[in-house]
């Protein structure tokens, strides 16, 4: 378990990081939230909205419209740019997980230890698992907090902590594809200094996917080349789970660590 104690520890930093920057964007989001209650505020947002072409709309989840006077619709909008830093912070975590000590020169320390490779890969794979759940349960707790704090007379907690609970579930399934994807993409790259760059390009190009099938009826299948479209939070809120979506992101995890074993187990490392 030294393993994965001390890839906990190393994480620590990081995920501080992350975690208070998302916590303040959702604060900062939420409390703007009472004045959408106000229907000045409200008339001008639809305002603004109608005269947007309608293929931006829809480029950004917005094909049907959000009631930003609706808690649960705001908050879902804004968490929208919650989830994709969370997916970017989950591939990150797997994209340099098990390139780390071969490009820092101490891969032959490691490889030195009464470990198995397999063993080496489950470790990282578990280490990398808490640090992105404590990252999500972070982010819930002062979504939560904040939520409780605006939330108008009429809107029963119940119904709030169901509509969060299925947007936090949904969070968590899309990190877990980036970060599937990025321990395969770590298992094959070279070095370090590759891992962010060939992310990133992994990450952008499948979210533009799934913003050209938003626009293009035509081109409608590309969202699911898109994880981040497998789980739309406006859309989760208004029309529950896809199936398809589902089962498509869980076949992609089990492939991509599948093949990280695999990958893993037959490179060989430059010491």
């Amino acid at each position: 378990m030294n393993v994965f104690k001390m890839e906990v520890k190393n994480g620590m930093r990081p995920l501080s990081i992350w975690s208070i920057i998302c916590v303040l964007l959702t604060i900062l989001f939420m409390s703007m939230f009472p004045s959408m209650k106000d229907s000045g505020m409200k008339e001008i947002v639809n305002t603004k909205m109608d005269a947007m072409p309608q293929a931006i709309l829809e480029a950004f989840n917005l094909k049907s419209m959000p009631d930003f006077t609706k808690l649960n619709e705001y908050f879902a909008y804004v968490f929208q740019y919650i989830v994709i830093a969370g997916g970017i912070y989950a591939g990150m975590l797997g994209a340099k997980s098990l390139i780390k000590e071969e490009s820092e020169g101490t891969i032959e320390f490691l490889y030195a230890q009464p470990i198995s490779r397999n063993k080496i890969v489950t470790m990282k794979i578990l280490s990398s698992l808490a640090l992105f759940y404590i990252f999500v349960v972070i982010i819930a707790v002062a979504s939560t907090i904040i939520s409780l704090i605006v939330k108008p007379s009429d809107l029963k907690i119940i119904s709030l902590i169901i509509d969060l609970k299925m947007l936090f579930s949904a969070f968590m399934l899309v990190g877990l594809v980036f970060m599937a994807v990025g321990f395969l993409l770590s298992s094959l790259i070279s070095h370090l200094r590759l891992a962010m760059p060939i992310f990133m390009g992994f990450f952008f190009t499948t979210y533009l996917l799934g913003m050209f099938s938003n626009m293009i009826g035509q081109l409608k299948f590309l969202k699911y080349f898109s994880p981040f479209h497998y789980a739309v939070p406006l859309e989760i809120i208004k029309d529950g789970f896809d199936g398809i979506s589902i089962a498509l992101a869980l076949v992609i995890i089990f492939l991509s660590i599948s093949i990280t074993y695999i990958t893993y187990r037959k490179k060989d490392f430059r010491i």
